[in-house]
């Protein structure tokens, strides 16, 4: 008889099957979210095992979106990392690590399609059904890491304190917004396919590149 998995790395691993089975389902379809009995089924688990570590599918996909910030925010962390300087960056040098900046967020949202789907479900539907004590850990979590990030970024730029935290969090609310204005739903997508509405439906990437580098143009200024 196979005993219950005990140790941290068999308790991560086990995790990990969970969360990626759940990205798994998603993406096929970002529209509502999959039972805890798909999830599982997806990823080889026995419906119990998953309820071991998630008490809803709630939890599991707030835990995954917990997931795609953190990458996020580590991807800026990294990106700021590599542009230390102990001069004080000219005007033209700040901007230009704007756009850096902006490139790698970009990127970064390329490659990961469900972070802002996710998102965008937060308030509405991820953050039900949850324990007051989940919903804790995940906001002061992201509180944290995006604090210590904009105060590398302060570093970075020579911002003023928590004007870095500001600027990432006003970014996001760009991203974010931006996201929900553009992602029409299948119906509405083949009504607006006509040219007559192209003024309504940019690409988001390229969309997304140009209201930052417009924003950080005039916060930098």
């Amino acid at each position: 008889m196979k005993t219950r998995a005990l140790t941290s790395d068999d308790k991560y691993i086990k995790r990990s099957l969970i969360l990626n089975a759940a990205r798994e389902l998603f993406l096929a379809n970002d529209r509502q979210l999959p039972a805890v009995a798909t999830i599982a089924n997806q990823a080889g688990l026995a419906k119990g095992t998953v309820y071991l570590y998630f008490s809803t599918k709630e939890e599991i996909f707030l835990a995954l979106l917990a997931e795609e910030f953190a990458g996020l925010l580590g991807t800026i962390h990294a990106f700021l990392g590599k542009n230390i300087s102990h001069k004080k960056a000219s005007k033209a040098h700040r901007q230009d690590l704007a756009n850096g900046l902006i490139q790698e967020i970009v990127i970064y949202l390329k490659t990961h399609p469900e972070f802002l789907r996710l998102d965008a479900m937060s308030y509405s539907v991820l953050e039900q059904n949850l324990s007051d004590e989940f919903l804790y850990a995940f906001k002061f979590e992201l509180t944290r890491s995006l604090v210590e990030t904009g105060k590398l970024l302060e570093t970075v730029l020579a911002l003023e304190d928590a004007r870095g935290a500001s600027l990432l969090l006003r970014t996001y609310a760009l991203m974010r917004g931006l996201w929900q204005s553009l992602d029409y739903p299948e119906h509405l997508q083949k009504l607006l396919s006509k040219p007559v509405f192209a003024p309504i439906r940019p690409e988001f990437h390229g969309e997304l590149t140009a209201t930052l580098t417009e924003y950080w143009r005039g916060a930098l200024a």
